[in-house]
């Protein structure tokens, strides 16, 4: 994999759908109430402090993913198992992405279809592009981050056109001060989609400019947390506050509200579409962050862990949760618990490392 070199504009859109994922279709920051959108943003302004980490040790080792400089920095004692609980974290976040998309694709449309065959398929289609690549995987994303972004702006005009969107409903902006809207970034907003940018530092070695790159996952970190903003501001100004809260795919009945002379109507179809485009490359994504680690760390072949790889996934997800309910409980432990370890404490003592590093190795004046 080491020839890989993947061009700024496919890293861009890899990122947005990475981004985007489920966090479009969700009640992403409803705990802060009508101000969720506000919340959005801020919590990106924090997501985007805590990858100008990863991006400073992608410019010091810009030829090695984070498991290689993670054995460098820390030892080879205390890296590599460092190394190896990221590559879990990787296989966890996957699994957990997989049966996130497919209960709520269960919900939104296949009541009636087992969870296992809509998770199987899934974790096998994802499987399929990377074991033709990742350099594939960013390719196929440009073409659907085109659809997602037509199917956003069709869905905005029709809703305007059906004159179901009332902006009175976001007000009063912050009501209740700020207080709701912070606690709502520290207990999802920075880690939930942002923080979980820590499955780039795997790819960012195949960035084809090594200056330009964290620059343009930058910009698609900001411009992907502009649409969630975005989207949720016209949920709530669609369907009101209390609605969204109560419901777990606020996304559908905001789209099923388009209704133009009795001619377009029923096109949450769209909102389908959305979700499982979002879940494939969300998911891909932390397959491929796995692979890279596991053949990185053990020297093999990646296309060799692939399957394996993949059965493991399936059946972690499966496993995960006997409700989506309980799925859910957990992920707000790991979210706030477990995940700003490996995604604020250890790049940060990685970063201090490797800054102590530098500045002891670089060449004095004489």
């Amino acid at each position: 994999m080491g020839t890989i070199k993947i061009g700024l504009g496919q890293f861009f859109c890899l990122t947005v759908l990475f981004e985007l994922g489920t966090a479009l279709v969700v009640n992403l920051g409803m705990e802060s109430g009508r101000d969720a959108w506000l919340s959005i943003l801020v919590g990106c302004v924090a997501g985007l402090i805590v990858f100008t980490g990863y991006a400073y040790l992608y410019r010091k080792h810009p030829d090695m993913p984070f498991t290689a400089y993670t054995r460098q920095l820390l030892g080879k004692y205390i890296g590599t198992p460092v190394a190896i609980l990221y590559i879990i974290l990787y296989i966890n976040l996957a699994a957990r992405d997989l049966r996130d998309g497919s209960t709520m694709l269960a919900m939104a449309t296949m009541h009636n279809t087992p969870l296992f065959i809509l998770s199987t398929l899934m974790v096998l289609s994802g499987a399929y592009v990377l074991h033709k690549g990742v350099e594939v995987l960013s390719r196929t994303s440009v073409v659907f981050a085109l659809v997602v972004m037509l199917i956003g702006l069709f869905g905005t005009i029709m809703l305007v056109l059906s004159g179901s969107i009332n902006l009175h409903r976001l007000l009063p902006v912050l009501e209740n001060g700020l207080q709701p809207v912070l606690f709502s970034v520290a207990h999802q907003n920075y880690m939930f989609p942002f923080g979980e940018m820590i499955c780039f530092t795997m790819l960012m070695p195949y960035l084809s400019n090594v200056k330009k790159g964290p620059w343009v996952i930058a910009a698609g970190i900001l411009f992907s947390a502009i649409l969630l903003s975005f989207t949720m501001a016209l949920n709530i100004s669609v369907l009101g506050e209390d609605i969204v809260e109560r419901s777990p795919l606020p996304l559908m009945p905001t789209i099923s509200k388009i209704s133009i002379s009795d001619f377009i109507q029923r096109v949450d179809i769209f909102v389908v579409m959305v979700l499982i485009i979002g879940v494939f490359f969300k998911m891909a994504v932390f397959f491929a962050a796995a692979l890279v680690g596991i053949s990185e760390l053990f020297h093999m072949p990646f296309r060799r862990m692939l399957y394996p790889c993949a059965l493991i996934i399936l059946f972690t997800s499966m496993l995960d949760a006997r409700s989506f309910i309980e799925h859910l409980d957990e992920g707000g432990g790991l979210l706030y618990l477990v995940y700003p370890f490996f995604m604020l404490v250890v790049p940060a003592v990685l970063v201090v490392m490797a800054a102590v590093r530098a500045h002891f190795s670089a060449p004095r004046p004489g």
